[in-house]
């Protein structure tokens, strides 16, 4: 009877799995306890009519509350510091890849996490927020917990879900080489660019008819952080976790 009962349970955790699109075999695993409560630098640059376009309290507010998505390994966040910037030129970034590393070398604080406010950058996908050469962007008009939870788990090295656009197989067989190469968020086969409404209704209801390379349908995790589909933000993975976790670890330069 007892084998009886403990084959059941793990049946329906394999079937909750399922249907929240999560795999649940690595929820017994510890993750890594940071113990660490960084320190970040926000940075408003003012617009060309002189007006900075953002409050500190939302922008505390976005901060602290992608605290819970961090708990799992011990790190949280909060605002140490406003920094305002005259120079309205970079308030309107036209080439972001040349332009970053320049906002950066004037303004970064050392060995704190710099988060950059601006108007608008140039983008093909109407990101809200990008990161790149250890710098993170935010358009004014996103100033949301979504957004810089999404782009601070950037900043500590996740891809998007949808990374590969579909090389990823259903399966999980090339989890760990294909897609954002971590094994417990499911195959996404977004392209960014697309009518978002290609793949979720209204109801968030997955409704793509794409198929991977074998021929199976995707159920991707819509409420993941690093996914693109404005389902409501749910988490990260145990995966996710645990890859930043390890990134923070292992870098040769520790944040305040």
């Amino acid at each position: 009877m007892r084998n009886f009962i403990f084959t059941l349970s793990g049946l329906l955790i394999a079937l909750v799995g399922n249907l929240n699109a999560q795999s649940y075999q690595f929820q017994q695993e510890s993750l890594p306890c940071l113990n660490k409560k960084f320190t970040v630098v926000a940075h408003i640059f003012k617009d060309s009519l002189g007006n900075f376009g953002a409050t500190e309290a939302d922008i505390k507010q976005a901060v602290e509350g992608i605290n819970p998505f961090f708990e799992p390994i011990c790190a949280s966040f909060e605002v140490c510091e406003f920094r305002y910037h005259d120079n309205w030129q970079h308030d309107i970034l036209e080439d972001p890849d040349t332009e970053i590393p320049q906002i950066r070398t004037k303004y970064n604080a050392e060995f704190r996490i710099n988060i950059y406010f601006v108007t608008t950058f140039t983008s093909t996908i109407g990101a809200c927020g990008l990161t790149a050469g250890g710098g993170i962007i935010i358009r004014k008009d996103c100033i949301n917990t979504g957004v810089v939870a999404h782009e601070m788990g950037h900043f500590f090295g996740l891809a998007h879900t949808f990374e590969g656009n579909g090389t990823e197989l259903v399966n999980g067989s090339n989890c760990d080489t294909a897609g954002d190469g971590i094994c417990d968020t499911p195959a996404d086969p977004y392209v960014p660019g697309e009518p978002k409404e290609n793949y979720v209704n209204s109801d968030c209801i997955f409704i793509s008819p794409k198929t991977d390379a074998n021929g199976e349908y995707y159920n991707p995790d819509l409420g993941n952080i690093m996914s693109y589909y404005d389902c409501g933000t749910c988490g990260f993975t145990w995966g996710q976790l645990e890859r930043m976790a390890s990134n923070y670890l292992n870098a040769s330069v520790k944040l305040w």
